[in-house]
């Protein structure tokens, strides 16, 4: 009898311990975001927002020259119509790899897919993918040590796009890392 009444105070205290363990990590997250932001502002920003509480980096900066910039690392959703390239059918995107960073001058998205399925399999789902994106502008293919990638450079005046597909095998499966680069 006496073991039933002790066990809910020592549940109690386990719960409110916990509790405290999500307090001192929102704090620290805090110290974090201020350090980083402080940093920022000391190399010329302005404004500098910065947000850790989504598994990634999350910031907003206006420079010197009042021009805004958005970062997010590691937590961005990423879409087939920002990358300019169709996602693997089936291949999901890895969490905590895709970011985005946009600026007055342009941008630049990066995700990775993870499939099953084996890395020719995926080559020959992207060889012509490519090659339709790709028509009248610069495309560049390679095969090197269990690697494929695809690259497309155009430009147009002062604005290009560079787009690269890169798939490879790691583990049990194949890893596609989409990066697209626009400056405008």
């Amino acid at each position: 009898m006496y073991t039933k009444h002790l066990g809910l105070p020592v549940i109690t205290l386990a719960l409110l311990l916990s509790g405290c363990g999500k307090v001192e990590e929102k704090a620290t997250e805090k110290a974090a975001e201020a350090a980083i932001e402080s940093a920022m502002n000391q190399n010329g920003a302005k404004d500098a927002k910065v947000d850790l509480s989504n598994n990634g980096i999350s910031a907003t900066v206006t420079d010197a020259n009042g021009k805004q910039q958005k970062i997010e690392l590691n937590n961005a959703k990423i879409s087939e119509q920002e990358t300019g390239v169709p996602f693997y059918p089936g291949a999901t995107q890895v969490e905590g790899a895709s970011s985005r960073v946009t600026t007055a001058e342009g941008g630049a998205v990066t995700t990775t897919l993870s499939t099953a399925d084996a890395l020719e399999k995926v080559a020959a789902f992207y060889s012509p993918q490519i090659k339709k994106i790709g028509a009248g502008k610069q495309v560049l293919e390679s095969s090197e040590g269990g690697t494929q990638t695809w690259m497309i450079n155009s430009s147009n005046g002062n604005a290009s796009e560079t787009v690269m597909v890169q798939a490879k095998r790691n583990g049990e499966a194949t890893e596609i890392t989409i990066h697209t680069t626009r400056t405008k």
